[in-house]
């Protein structure tokens, strides 16, 4: 057994040992890198596709609070006040949850909104305010304020207003939607950019290692034939 590590590390000290241990080094650093670099995109893959379907549940919650509403004014559905209050607080979580990240969702694990989409949140956040002041003002505060006669009156005027915010709302996070997914295929065809160039430094590795045996076993069988 001693004899066979002698032989081995001989061998690995040898001219043409080094070489091979060389080459196998460069071919598992390839391997490696490649490796951590492939989960890296692949990580930040998955939190922009969460940060996607956060942006893209605001068009559903807004549109779920603009339901609650109509049927607040114009079925005159008390009930939906409370409906109307966690439909708003839903709404402003997941606006927030956007921004800051964090657990949101079961087995869902958000990260902050990268920095080079922070105006485009901030849009979101203002209309949301309008909206949020619009409904204080004139659904929440007016419900107490304002006698039936002169609600029916401003209904229309209400609803109006409230949908133009509504949509600004609806669009300024389809708009943000579509950056996000434009950004998320610009990283997966720059990760697979990158794989390419690895596979070919393998392919390239491995082949220079061939050969260099192939080199190493045959020239002696080559010059013992061309000296007979």
């Amino acid at each position: 057994m001693l004899e066979y590590y002698l032989d081995t590390f001989k061998f690995i000290h040898s001219k043409i040992g080094s070489k091979i241990v060389i080459f196998v080094f460069i071919l598992i650093i390839l391997v490696i890198t490649n490796f951590v670099i492939s989960s890296y995109y692949q990580s930040q893959m998955a939190y922009l596709g969460n940060s996607i379907n956060i942006a893209g549940k605001n068009r559903f919650l807004t549109s779920n609070l603009m339901f609650y509403i109509s049927e607040y004014l114009f079925e005159g559905n008390t009930k939906n006040s409370s409906k109307i209050n966690s439909a708003i607080n839903q709404l402003e979580s997941n606006i927030l949850a956007l921004r800051q990240g964090g657990n949101i969702i079961a087995r869902i694990d958000l990260k902050p909104l990268p920095g080079e989409f922070l105006d485009d949140w901030n849009k979101i956040y203002q209309k949301w305010g309008s909206l949020k002041t619009i409904l204080a003002n004139n659904i929440i505060k007016a419900d107490y304020e304002i006698a039936s006669s002169e609600k029916s009156i401003n209904k229309v005027k209400e609803t109006s207003l409230l949908e133009t915010e509504a949509l600004s709302l609806v669009d300024s996070s389809t708009i943000l939607v579509t950056k996000l997914s434009d950004y998320l295929k610009s990283n997966s065809e720059y990760s697979l950019f990158i794989q390419g160039i690895f596979i070919i430094l393998n392919i390239a590795v491995t082949a220079a290692f061939v050969l260099y045996l192939i080199r190493k076993i045959l020239k002696p069988i080559f010059t013992n034939f061309c000296n007979t």
